[in-house]
């Protein structure tokens, strides 16, 4: 079933708008509800995600998005999917690769990922 990337992303994004709300009144079984509620999007995300993405990026990814960090750029309507680097050096620091994919399905990797890049 092809899946609505722009419609599941503007779900995931009224969601967030909701946690907010309830954040702020501390609400926080709403909040639990609520993020279930996104997790399943983000679950067809991420599932469209391995559908799509070149081979040399498939290949590093794991099988579900259980336990990687995940963001939402509402200007460039794009997720990122966040992981360690599989491929960084012996060194202390963590190198932090994200694998986005846009509304129109076009996927990419960021080496060295910064929350703050444009």
């Amino acid at each position: 079933m092809e899946k609505n990337l722009a419609e599941l992303f503007k779900k995931w994004n009224d969601l967030n708008s909701k946690v907010g709300e309830s954040f702020g009144q501390f609400e926080f079984e709403s909040i639990k509800e609520i993020r279930k509620e996104q997790r399943k999007i983000e679950d067809s995300v991420y599932s469209e995600l391995l559908k799509i993405a070149p081979e040399e990026i498939r290949k590093i990814l794991p099988e579900t998005c259980g336990d990687m960090e995940i963001g939402y750029e509402i200007s460039k309507n794009t997720f990122y999917f966040l992981m360690e680097d599989p491929e960084q050096d012996e060194s202390d620091k963590i190198n932090v690769l994200a694998i986005t994919i846009d509304s129109n399905k076009n996927v990419s990797s960021i080496k060295n990922f910064q929350p703050n890049e444009d």
